[in-house]
């Protein structure tokens, strides 16, 4: 006799089917945590911690938000130069230690900011929301979990720069938000899958690179509203400081100064317009320079209409789209190179135990070999040839293997099957 599952049997099973990312995060926050404490006093004996210099910016725009103006986050002089979407998600917390009086590491550098034992853990633990996103997608392109325990791991040496030396988890965020949309999205579940990306987008930005990707998979009768709800988010958060101070909005988001002499300089770097400066202070703007990736990425949406009825390739079109800005970039920094990593281990993860094992190992070098400081041809043709032997094992070598759905259905393309047996089948 055949029972109704209950509520609380549900959601053990959704849980035990994400034990593996689960894993992984505690992991990576005990890890991420004891390294920012332990290893400076072990390794060099320096009594500081070497928590992410990059969060105290975005932390101290933070407080902005919490005191209710939001439009001066970009006028404040903390050097955020994308979409406030993560200040959101510190402004509790940054009420919080400012009323206990923890102290900070902005402006000034302090060796031992005890708001870290606060704000550590939880930028670390947001970070992890891409371990269980790309579980997930791993899951739904048919991936066992034996291979995504590997694919798990992985992830977690990629995000080691993302979260714990650099101190970006808006970078995690996105990437998770925007691989949770592409997988409502081969779900045919369109509207869901337009808000996520749109919160996606008002994290970070640089999301909006997968945008052609999946209009290529929402189809062109639908893509207006999609457009409209991936938009909605940003407008909404970025109309009020475009209004209240937008010379400042203006230069941080359209300008994006980077520092050449102080980040990773790129053969594009000297195309670059200046913005004044000189030494370590020597800016030049990586904004102009992005619209060629943008450009890119709308032929490679033009493309990627020919494969909608292959997920497995729409995920590797995603990390293609993702890696444009890795090869166009005028100043790189080490985390910059995870978006794209951690999307084509996915996809890596779809094709052959043999990829993902080689996949793992490359990801590990490009992870580590991007904090290097070398000269700019020595650090630059390393890095994307990296990402290039990425794309090329994630590039599925044949049809998907529709694993985990009913025998009759495995033949059949994705496209092909009714949207309500498409979720059935899929949960």
């Amino acid at each position: 006799m055949l029972t109704r599952p209950t509520q609380a049997t549900a959601h053990g099973g959704r849980l035990s089917r994400r034990a593996w990312p689960a894993v992984f995060s505690i992991l990576l926050v005990g890890l991420g945590m004891a390294y920012s404490l332990a290893w400076p006093g072990l390794v060099s004996h320096a009594a500081l911690w070497a928590a992410p210099r990059d969060i105290w910016s975005a932390y101290r725009s933070a407080h902005y938000v919490g005191w209710g103006d939001l439009g001066g986050v970009y006028a404040a002089g903390s050097r955020l130069v994308t979409f406030p979407g993560l200040l959101l998600l510190l402004a509790p917390l940054a009420m919080v230690t400012g009323a206990a009086g923890m102290t900070e590491s902005f402006p000034f550098s302090l060796p031992h900011p005890t708001a870290w034992l606060v704000l550590g853990p939880y930028e670390i633990a947001l970070s992890c929301l891409a371990l269980f996103a790309a579980d997930a997608l791993a899951e739904r392109l048919g991936v066992a979990r034996g291979r995504r325990a590997v694919l798990g791991a992985a992830e977690v040496v990629a995000l080691w720069n993302v979260s714990v030396v650099w101190g970006h988890p808006e970078d995690a965020v996105a990437v998770g938000l925007a691989l949770y949309a592409l997988v409502l999205g081969l779900d045919r579940r369109f509207a869901g899958a337009g808000w996520l990306f749109g919160a996606a987008v008002a994290t970070q930005p640089l999301v909006l690179l997968m945008l052609p990707v999946l209009l290529a998979l929402v189809g062109g009768r639908r893509a207006f509203g999609f457009v409209a709800r991936t938009l909605a988010p940003a407008i909404g958060l970025l109309v009020v400081p475009a209004v209240s101070e937008f010379p400042a909005t203006f230069r941080a988001l359209v300008d994006q100064p980077n520092y050449p002499n102080v980040d990773h300089r790129t053969p594009w770097t000297a195309l670059a317009p200046g913005l004044g400066g000189h030494g370590q202070y020597l800016a030049v703007a990586a904004g102009p320079g992005r619209v060629l990736a943008i450009a890119l990425a709308c032929a490679l949406g033009l493309w990627a209409r020919r494969c909608r009825r292959r997920p497995d390739l729409l995920v590797w079109a995603c990390a293609l789209a993702l890696a444009l800005r890795c090869f166009t970039e005028s100043v790189m920094d080490p985390f910059y190179v995870w978006p794209v990593l951690g999307v084509a281990l996915v996809a890596c993860s779809a094709s052959s135990w043999a990829r993902l094992t080689i996949g793992a190992a490359v990801v590990s070098f490009v992870t580590i070999y991007s904090n290097l400081h070398l000269s700019e041809w020595e650090w630059w043709l390393p890095v994307t040839g990296g990402i290039a032997c990425m794309l090329w094992l994630g590039l599925p070598s044949g049809r998907m293997r529709l694993e985990g759905l009913p025998r009759s259905f495995r033949a059949a393309p994705i496209s092909a099957l009714p949207s309500q047996v498409m979720v059935g089948a899929a949960r």
